[in-house]
């Protein structure tokens, strides 16, 4: 394969250079660097005396079976373009060995020019139009290096890059990319034909940076200096970008500070800006913003900073959580005559939303239309993402009424966010609309879409819909990956299914996989869970054998599982395993374990844990002792509750505001509301900041134990001290009202809340609704109820249950029924209380015949009849006017018609 790179001379100084980070400050030899670099800078630099011109030599490359790959960021790149010459795009025709061999070069020199110029048309016009795929590439590589002139590099230069760029392949396109050049070589060495030029060394420098190859990248700079080629920016930039990608920002600050200058090459703003964005992902964003001050100071330099330039750092700072500065160098580029593009405001937009700053984010977004820029479909999913995770459903939908209107139409990113936020919140039914919509608008949707269904179809224990979608996605191509099988563990798991589970895990390797960490986790922690320790064990020990290396959720499950069957001394041992596997655990490690013993009521053996947590030398934290004490005090153990907090201060960790919530609602639970005032009163002493939680928690305990006046004159505080009050909060005030028989003065703060356009939740409405009921106010009642929909939300089944009992009550017979169909025609399913509670109240009205429907339904549903309930039953056909209505009851309750008074 020609000569290797350990040939070339000149590359071997160049690459065993060492390069280190100056022993100066960064910005020091960046300012000297710069004085040096002038665009007057004289070609006969002292340092580097031009070579005399040698022939390129060929590279050797194997690549690794397991390349690595450069990190992608979403921060905005540069991509240097070229405008081309239109070329036609007809189809080549290959020149056949034997043709060429028997024409004469004078007889043919005019044809195989042509043939040649057509080619570099041809190549130009399809690469331009994106239609230049690899396989065509490479044919047509065959053809023009037979033909080829020096002025063909160019056209070559696209084939490099158009390989180098084919998605999917890996290091083999860079293999390929070097195997093409080397072709080149050999043939610009028999005879005067085309020879790499700068461009060409760039495209092989980006391609080894691509797979993690440096020192190859190093090599073909050493070759360009070989060659006697002026180096430039355009060759230095990608090698600056591998350096940057492999987090090997010292190296390249050396680069673009020394050797640069030494190669009397200037740096340009693509150079800085592939520097700032490594400076950024390695979270130096403060030095980042340096330099980027001195660009601007420059006084109008040499390489000012452009539009990218500031977008890099603006989403820097928003990564590292520096929102205020973010926005406030996004407002500093109209100071400097810098327009913002598409990409920056997208960048600002979604820093703001993932920072919850929504008002910002939209008036960002009224900015920009303002100004001219047309937002994208990528603008408004920030939106869009931003107000799904906030649980803003009326803006959620705003946003998709402005995104058609501005001639944007949901994509796949778009319907997976409207996926997730309606299955996060137990709405399957919407999510399964919005999946039917994706296919009836040719959106085929991805694995990424089933999975995000099939995990709210398993969070609600669907167990049905998820066999039903797994079918689907098989009918449509889609191959299940692992987060597919581990969300079907998961709900088999849940649902105690353990032998579905295994099953499911079994069929893992059908499908060509074969089951990873996470996979083995699900069912270990299951098995554990159910007590069969002993299997998951077995199942701990297969997972070593086929190579699995267990992380320290896997640890964690086997822990807990021993600990919850008193094996205190395996699990001990186990943990010894886990620390000779190099997995240390912190206190993290034994609070979930904890937690779950304190859910289950088994505070004791959570107690043992902190016991056990000391022996091994991991020292509990305030977290540990918070899940402690949230045992307790669901135990109702308020004086060990009360211990724990003592002993958190005597080991010298300090109780911040949960521990104090915990103990609070521990005593609001008991109905101590006098000793849950006077340690929210500690906590005040305490320098301990509460929470709104904290407040919470005492409000509601006031109205609990009907001590209204001081329930109103608490939160009315609240508000005085300037606090935000969230929708929970203002649940309890208008439930602690209503229950008061305060109604108007709920009506009042109700009607605040919806003029603000405040984000209620249906449970606002319920308490309202039930209270109008109540007191008699129908119409108001039934205005509420029509409501629910211009807030975003819909009715549950507590809506439904309240506005059927009241048409019964009303004797609307028909219309209850038909609220009772439209109800389970909008997806929201009756529930045990529900149906309990309309069949106590037809039978109290007599209607016996419709009480008989419902009970049928409670059957098909496998409700069990509440005492309440069967009293009434009972009650009812112990008279003898109703007996001979028993007979239009389902069958079993016909034993109803022979009972007596």
């Amino acid at each position: 394969m020609g000569h290797g790179v350990a040939s070339a001379t000149p590359s071997l100084s160049f690459c065993t250079l060492s390069f280190r980070s100056s022993s100066l400050p960064l910005f020091v030899t960046m300012a000297t660097a710069r004085r040096h670099l002038t665009p007057t800078a004289p070609t006969n630099h002292p340092t580097h005396k031009p070579l005399p011109r040698e022939p390129p030599v060929a590279f050797q490359f194997h690549p690794s079976p397991t390349p690595r790959r450069s990190t992608r960021s979403s921060a905005p790149t540069d991509r240097a373009t070229t405008p081309e010459p239109e070329a036609d795009a007809r189809p080549p025709v290959r020149l056949s060995a034997g043709l060429l061999a028997v024409l004469r070069p004078i007889g043919m020199s005019h044809r195989l020019r042509d043939r040649c110029l057509e080619l570099e048309r041809v190549i130009t016009g399809r690469f331009h139009s994106g239609s230049l795929g690899l396989d065509d590439a490479v044919k047509l590589f065959d053809e023009l290096l037979q033909v080829a002139r020096p002025a063909s590099v160019h056209a070559i230069n696209l084939i490099l890059t158009a390989v180098s760029r084919a998605q999917g392949r890996g290091s083999s396109t860079s293999a390929l990319v070097v195997s093409l050049f080397n072709r080149m070589v050999r043939a610009s060495a028999n005879k005067v034909a085309v020879a790499p030029n700068l461009c060409t060394y760039g495209i092989i420098i980006c391609s080894f940076c691509s797979v993690g190859h440096l020192e190859l990248s190093f090599a073909a700079l050493g070759l360009v200096l070989k060659t006697g080629l002026r180096v430039n920016a355009r060759v230095i930039n990608p090698l600056l970008k591998g350096l940057c990608d492999a987090k090997r920002v010292g190296e390249a600050t050396e680069i673009l500070s020394r050797r640069m200058p030494e190669f009397g090459c200037m740096p340009n703003v693509f150079s800085y800006n592939i520097f700032l964005k490594g400076l950024c992902d390695e979270k130096r964003v403060d030095e980042a913003l340096e330099l980027l001050r001195m660009m601007a100071d420059d006084g109008g330099g040499s390489c000012p900073p452009n539009v990218v330039s500031y977008s890099t750092i603006i989403n820097g700072l928003f990564r590292d959580g520096h929102v205020d500065r973010a926005y406030n160098l996004f407002h500093e580029m109209d100071s400097r005559g810098i327009f913002p593009t598409v990409v920056t405001y997208n960048t600002v937009i979604d820093g703001l939303c993932k920072a919850q700053a929504l008002d910002r984010a939209d008036g960002i977004l009224q900015q920009m239309i303002h100004k001219g820029v047309k937002p994208n479909i990528q603008t408004y999913n920030c939106l869009i993402h931003g107000y799904c995770s906030s649980g803003q459903g009326k803006k959620v939908v705003r946003m998709l009424k402005e995104m058609s209107a501005h001639g944007h139409g949901p994509n796949i990113v778009t319907c997976n966010l409207l996926l997730d936020y309606h299955c996060k919140n137990g709405r399957c039914t919407e999510a399964r609309k919005i999946f039917d919509y994706m296919i009836e608008k040719g959106i085929k949707p991805d694995a990424t879409i089933y999975n995000t269904l099939l995990n709210g179809y398993a969070t609600k224990g669907a167990l049905s819909d998820i066999h039903g979608l797994l079918d689907l996605m098989a009918g449509n191509g889609i191959s299940p990956d692992h987060h597919t099988f581990n969300i079907i563990l998961c709900a088999y798991a849940k649902g105690g299914m353990i032998n579905e589970a295994m099953h499911i895990f079994d069929r893992i390797r059908q499908h060509g996989l074969s089951p990873d960490k996470v996979n083995y986790g699900a069912l270990i922690d299951a098995l554990c869970k159910l007590g069969r320790v002993d299997e998951a064990m077995l199942k701990f020990n297969q997972m070593i054998n086929e190579g699995v290396t267990p992380d320290i959720v896997v640890f964690s499950s086997l822990v807990c599982g021993l600990c919850t069957v008193g094996k205190w001394e395996k699990a001990e041992e186990l943990f010894s395993e886990m620390l000779n596997k190099g997995v240390h655990p912190n206190s993290m490690f034994f609070t979930p374990i904890m937690c779950n013993f304190c859910r289950e009521g088994r505070v004791t053996e959570a107690q043992s844990l902190l016991d056990l947590m000391v022996r091994v030398g991991v020292m509990p934290d305030v977290i540990s002792y918070n899940t402690l004490i949230d045992g307790y005090c669901l135990a109702g153990r308020m004086k060990e509750a009360m211990k724990l907090l003592d002993d958190m201060v005597r080991v010298g960790l300090k109780p911040n505001a949960i521990s104090y919530s915990t103990l609070l609602h521990g005593y609001c639970r008991a109905g101590r509301i006098d000793d849950a005032i006077r340690l929210f009163r500690e906590m005040l002493s305490n320098k301990v900041r509460p929470e709104i939680v904290s407040y919470t928690i005492v409000l509601q305990g006031l109205f609990q134990s009907r001590k209204f006046s001081e329930a109103k004159e608490f939160y009315l505080n609240m508000i005085k001290s300037g606090m935000q009050l969230d929708i929970y909060t203002y649940n309890i005030i208008l439930n602690g009202l209503c229950k008061k028989k305060c109604v108007d003065e709920a009506c009042e703060i109700f009607q605040s809340l919806c003029s603000k356009d405040f984000q209620l939740h249906i449970f606002t409405f319920n308490i309202m609704i039930d209270a109008l009921l109540k007191s008699g106010r129908k119409e108001d009642a039934m205005d509420t109820f029509t409501a629910i929909s211009t807030h975003g939300l819909v009715p549950d089944v507590v809506t439904y249950r309240l506005m059927i009992e009241n048409l019964i009550n009303e004797g609307l017979l028909e219309e209850s029924d038909n609220l009772f169909l439209a109800m389970e025609k909008s997806g929201c399913t009756p529930n045990s209380h529900m149906l309990n509670a309309l069949v106590r109240r037809l039978l109290y009205i007599g209607d016996i015949m419709r009480a008989g429907s419902y009970l049928s339904k409670m059957d098909e549903m496998n409700f069990l009849l509440e005492a309440s309930t069967t009293s009434l039953l009972i009650s009812v056909f112990s008279r003898e006017e109703h007996q001979h209505h028993a007979k239009s009851l389902p069958e079993k309750y016909h034993f109803l018609k022979e009972i007596k008074k």
